[in-house]
């Protein structure tokens, strides 16, 4: 077992200059409890830890640091309690659950006891459609994964779409939200085969497989030990690799390369679905002013393949886009937020337009919206508290041929690096279908090109 907390106390003892057996006495426990809890043969109980560290960040302060010696005290406590329960539970045989709730729960307990442990980097391989398997589940697990402070997450699951047997909305929504955090997430569906065994292994410390039997028994058996879970990721591993991929993460930069995106405002018959800036339509008097002004100081490489892309998302913006049957769909408190900043991300750049260059932007996009009526723009009514902006829905770009989700992060400096790709149909039909869900709701307003240009009146 890991001993942080018995470190940081022997540490902070040592720092107070005092001893053990006065702290103990202080503390109003045993010596022999104490010397254990500094050694590592003893956690403190978990029901009286939060009593136990506050008495002893009392003692161990100079009054100026109590709440931060409180805090690390619990978070090392915690940190070998994670570890501790993950290495009991490694050294068990194979058990046995009988539901999925009872699974999903148990997954939410290995991610917590991984939370505690300061795991940064967790990796989730399955054969498994978690989206239907654990419908009414992963928005407890999506958010228990959120809430970790991860580095990074990297999840490859499986998922059949030719019978689609559960709500769609559920699964947009499942995916929107999963890559929704604002850390990295290495996002991954691969296209499920008929009879295929059910995995799942997360970070090599745990696995399980569920069998269905007749559809009405539900078995699961899962285990922490480590022959187990080697053969369980083998096994993982011969069945993905022929499995093609639905849904894939792409890096941003391979989609500009590859001339994705420009492809994608060729098209005819768009949905886009911006949780971001509306970054469609930018008339071309803005980008020579970009491209003249460089205000983002870039060089080299990259400042040529930016105007590059400039230049040619401009050209078809002005020859296709205004002319498109477009659907425009983006949600009010990000409108607003776009005419108060003048954020906007283009080619996976951070720009800052002025007032000027922002009212020109709308100017424009109305202009289309009077001469094409093929060209429609819905304002989704929501509130959002920007100061406390912690992860946002990721931006849906739908063309008839494929589908990007892209999670952009305009409101701060940090590169955005969650982006995901398909062609696969089954995948466009699902999303299509959300869209115009959305579009039918109550709280999704069509504008007219007068109302919205009464936004920046």
């Amino acid at each position: 077992m890991d001993n942080n907390f018995g470190n940081f106390l022997k540490k902070l003892i040592t720092d107070k200059e005092t001893k053990s057996n006065i702290v103990s006495q202080q503390l109003g426990y045993d010596p022999t409890y104490l010397s254990k809890w500094i050694t590592g043969k003893k956690l403190p109980s978990e029901k009286n830890i939060d009593s136990i560290c506050e008495k002893l960040a009392h003692i161990l302060s100079d009054g100026n640091d109590f709440e931060n010696i409180k805090t690390d005290l619990m978070s090392n406590y915690y940190s070998d309690l994670g570890f501790s329960t993950l290495e009991g539970n490694m050294n068990k045989n194979i058990s046995l659950v009988t539901s999925d709730v009872e699974v999903a729960h148990l997954i939410a307990d290995v991610l917590q006891q991984l939370e505690y442990s300061k795991v940064k980097d967790i990796t989730i391989n399955t054969t498994i459609n978690i989206f239907q398997e654990f419908e009414y589940h992963m928005a407890d697990i999506i958010n228990k994964l959120h809430n970790m402070n991860l580095k990074s997450l990297r999840l490859n699951m499986c998922a059949s779409f030719e019978k689609y047997a559960y709500d769609p909305f559920i699964l947009c929504n499942n995916i929107l939200s999963l890559t929704s955090g604002n850390y990295f997430i290495d996002f991954n569906i691969h296209m499920q085969k008929t009879e295929t065994p059910q995995f799942l292994v997360i970070n090599d410390v745990f696995a399980l497989n569920i069998v269905h039997l007749n559809n009405v028994v539900f078995l699961c058996y899962y285990s922490f030990d480590k022959k187990y879970i080697e053969a369980v990721n083998s096994s993982y591993g011969l069945i993905i690799r022929h499995m093609e991929k639905a849904l894939s993460y792409v890096m941003p930069i391979s989609l500009r390369k590859t001339n994705v995106q420009l492809n994608q405002f060729l098209q005819d018959n768009q949905r886009i679905l911006f949780s971001e800036s509306p970054s469609i339509l930018i008339p071309k008097s803005i980008f020579q002013d970009l491209i003249r002004n460089n205000e983002l100081n870039l060089e080299g490489a990259e400042w040529h393949e930016h105007m590059e892309y400039l230049e040619q998302v401009s050209k078809v913006f002005e020859k296709y886009t205004k002319f498109n049957k477009v659907k425009i769909l983006i949600y009010e408190s990000l409108l607003v937020h776009y005419i108060n900043t003048g954020r906007i991300e283009i080619g996976g750049k951070k720009h800052v337009f002025t007032k000027e260059q922002v009212k020109e932007h709308f100017m424009n996009i109305c202009e289309c919206m009077r001469q094409n009526e093929n060209f429609e723009f819905y304002c989704i009514s929501d509130t959002v508290d920007f100061n406390n902006f912690y992860c946002s829905n990721p931006s849906i770009f739908l063309t008839p041929s494929s589908i990007s989700i892209g999670n952009t992060n305009i409101y701060t400096d940090e590169v955005s690096n969650n982006f995901y790709f398909s062609t696969e149909k089954p995948i466009i039909n699902i999303f299509e279908g959300y869209l115009d869900s959305i579009i039918e709701k109550s709280y999704c307003l069509k504008l007219t090109a007068d109302r919205l240009a009464a936004y920046i009146a």
